[in-house]
């Protein structure tokens, strides 16, 4: 009987408590998401609330604006099982509009360009290069690639029939890793054939190919980032040689593979797609590894091409100087595992004909917020 008369003394006593609290928890909580919000240093600290309370969208999207980022609603997924999500530009989510096995890459989300935003080098900055010359630009929000396509996802574009082969798996080709008589491929073994590795040996009209028929299975605008894209992207709100600073790390981490970069990698064979830490946009492998197929025609005057952000897509470049004007070039960026950190700086830019293939060549994928 006494055990009976405490429960329901228990009972009268807890209860009105329990609902009170579950009256003001929800505004305790909100107010803590608030508060995080507003204090968040950067983009995956806000990223960080909006996935604990998809409530604190409002307070999320205000400290974003002051931190030149923003809140984006996103259709994720294919076609008709496409989905709503809701991501800071510039907090480092990734997602994915299918598995990494049926051919999706990661891709995070990336933040509209600030007011004064400029692409290429200052002339003070070391290895700075002639075609490199600061330009103020407008890039809109977008997604790219967190890493280079790998192997296993261009191998889905090949198995569905909408890519040919690498240059290591052409048949009859003197690169085949197992039948061609160079052994460039064949040296490299598992860094070139590994599922996650990134893929190489493809060309620029490789690289278009891919991104056309993932467009194509998901329904999505996908394409190779412009120059412009891929130098805001890799740069994550510096202005640095490298998204770190302006040399190579004195601190004992190894952030990049390239001749000279201190990484197991460096001069013998690519990395993985994802290894080192990503910049703090959520990108793997901007400097270094493998150079990466952007969509522009290469033109010498960097400073001549779209202010929007999007690619230049004529072959109408004008001399420079006493030299002639490039002529049908497209452009790599991001340097490769083979080459000294100065050609991995962001403002820096190669090119070579669209049909060039090379075991230290890939790519990564852009993606339209909308479609």
């Amino acid at each position: 009987m006494r055990s009976a008369l405490n429960l329901s003394l228990f009972a009268r006593v807890v209860a009105p408590l329990v609902g009170v609290l579950a009256a003001v928890w929800p505004a305790v909580l909100a107010a803590g998401d608030a508060q995080a919000a507003a204090t968040a240093a950067d983009g995956r600290a806000l990223q960080a609330v909006l996935d604990r309370e998809p409530g604190a969208k409002a307070a999320v999207a205000a400290r974003a604006t002051e931190l030149g980022l923003s809140v984006v609603s996103l259709r994720v997924g294919e076609k008709s099982s496409a989905r709503i999500e809701i991501y800071v530009a510039g907090g480092a989510k990734r997602f994915s509009d299918c598995e990494s096995a049926a051919g999706c890459p990661p891709m995070v989300v990336v933040p509209a360009s600030p007011l004064g935003f400029a692409i290429g080098s200052p002339e003070i900055e070391a290895d700075h290069g002639d075609d490199e010359k600061l330009t103020s630009v407008t890039v809109r929000a977008f997604a790219i690639g967190a890493r280079p396509v790998t192997v296993a996802e261009y191998k889905a574009c090949m198995a569905d029939g909408g890519c040919q082969p690498p240059e290591w798996l052409e048949p009859g080709g003197r690169h085949h890793i197992e039948t061609g008589a160079s052994r460039y491929y064949r040296n490299l073994g598992e860094a070139i054939t590994g599922p996650d590795q990134p893929i190489v040996g493809v060309s620029h009209i490789d690289a278009t190919a891919y991104a056309k028929w993932l467009s194509a299975k998901t329904g999505h605008a996908y394409r190779l980032p412009s120059e412009a894209e891929w130098e805001m992207a890799a740069r994550a709100g510096t202005r640095t040689a490298f998204w770190w600073g302006d040399t190579l790390p004195d601190d004992g981490i190894v952030r990049a593979a390239c001749e000279g970069c201190g990484s197991e990698w460096d001069a013998k064979a690519p990395a993985p797609a994802d290894a080192f830490a990503p910049n703090p946009w959520g990108l793997h492998n901007v400097h270094g590894n493998v150079w990466e197929w952007v969509a522009d025609f290469y033109c010498e005057d960097y400073a001549s091409g779209p202010k929007d952000g999007t690619p230049r897509l004529s072959d109408d470049c004008a001399a420079v100087g006493n030299r002639p004007p490039a002529r049908g070039v497209r452009v790599l960026r991001g340097g490769s595992v083979f080459y000294p950190p100065k050609a991995m700086r962001s403002a820096m830019r190669v090119r070579n004909v669209p049909e060039f293939r090379n075991f230290s060549v890939g790519f990564r994928v852009a993606r339209d917020l909308a479609r």
